[in-house]
């Protein structure tokens, strides 16, 4: 009696469709690979010297807001690609006091419509909010931080005390006709395409104790593009002088990365930040890792932060300025960044 085998064909035909698939994954990758443009964002990039940079603002900044017998909370999120896209915050004290919505968008020119404009809405905790159509105020415009478009621009809008009720989940939706993409691609695989949006913050005031401020800085820094070699110094002048006791610090920019999608790299992923003198944040501080490495869209698509730290080290009994130094350890290639703003807490 013969036997027949029905196993080893197929295996055969399996593993001929295996590596078939191998191959077309293979050949994707390799595809990927020939499409990537690591130069986008850095010193490096084509349009790197079409527009001047700064490397030091020439006034002490004020501040655009102050509160009173206040605390603060942040947190925000990488938009590049993306259509939408989650802030979850925490350590916001009720009742709420004011909240706003900040985001950055580059363009070829001014920005259109659709871009000037954000929805917002809590998804939590529930009962959710409706959504509601945030109009931004322009607050800075500023070279391209290394992309294709000329120009980014800084948007701040006052959010609803309805909807920014505290700690929870708020969802960030562009516009119809807003972002040149919303698939969600890697922002260094492809050509980019106009407008770039770069994130959203969300930064919330809420209730603190008498002998506690919180002080806004956003006009006059946000759009204020630099590179990381020289970097960008500048002065906050706070409204009431440092009593030693806690000072906090929380900076929003634009267009951080670490390196090239997953890859770092020297010069871009190790900038430092000093307030009066004091290490803050990069290699040579505690923190160790730096301000400016897209750290609201890890691990892809980058190109967002908001960061926090505790600067009363910086600030002892009497201090009145925060002069803040920002750049990398003196590489030849650079990150190119762009500020939106800074809160400051101080008791």
């Amino acid at each position: 009696m013969r036997r027949i085998s029905f196993w080893g064909p197929l295996q055969k035909r399996t593993c001929v469709g295996g590596m078939m698939l191998l191959l077309a994954g293979g050949l994707a990758l390799a595809q990927d690979e020939q499409a990537r443009q690591p130069f986008w964002g850095t010193s490096d990039a084509p349009t790197a010297n079409d527009s001047g940079f700064e490397t030091e603002l020439p006034a002490a900044l004020s501040a655009h807001a102050t509160y009173t017998s206040a605390q603060y909370a942040t947190g925000g999120v990488g938009l590049r690609n993306r259509g939408t896209g989650g802030i979850g915050i925490t350590g916001a004290i009720t009742p709420v006091k004011a909240a706003f919505l900040y985001w950055a968008v580059i363009t070829s020119g001014a920005a259109k419509a659709p871009d000037t404009q954000m929805k917002l809405q809590r998804l939590s905790p529930t009962p959710a909010s409706a959504v509601t159509t945030l109009t931004g105020t322009l607050i800075g415009t500023g070279g391209s931080p290394c992309w294709t478009g000329s120009l980014i621009s800084v948007f701040r809008a006052v959010v609803p005390l309805t909807v920014a009720t505290g700690n929870g989940f708020y969802q960030v939706t562009l516009l119809s006709g807003a972002g040149g993409s919303t698939a969600g691609g890697d922002p260094w695989v492809g050509t980019p395409v106009l407008p770039l949006f770069e994130g959203a913050s969300l930064v919330i005031v809420g209730s603190g104790p008498s002998t506690s401020r919180v002080v806004i800085y956003d006009s006059g820094l946000a759009g204020k593009t630099f590179h990381g070699n020289p970097g960008l110094s500048y002065t906050l002048t706070l409204p009431v002088a440092a009593t030693g006791k806690l000072t906090l610090f929380d900076s929003i920019g634009a267009d951080g990365q670490e390196g090239v999608s997953r890859t770092a790299k020297s010069g871009l992923a190790d900038e430092h930040t000093h307030i009066n003198g004091v290490d803050v944040a990069g290699p040579s501080s505690f923190f160790n890792d730096g301000d400016w490495n897209g750290s609201s869209g890890k691990p892809i698509p980058q190109l967002w932060d908001d960061v926090g730290h505790d600067i009363t080290s910086s600030t002892p009994s009497g201090t009145k300025t925060l002069d803040i130094a920002i750049g990398n350890a003196g590489e030849s290639s650079y990150d190119c960044m762009t500020p939106v703003a800074n809160v400051v807490q101080e008791e």
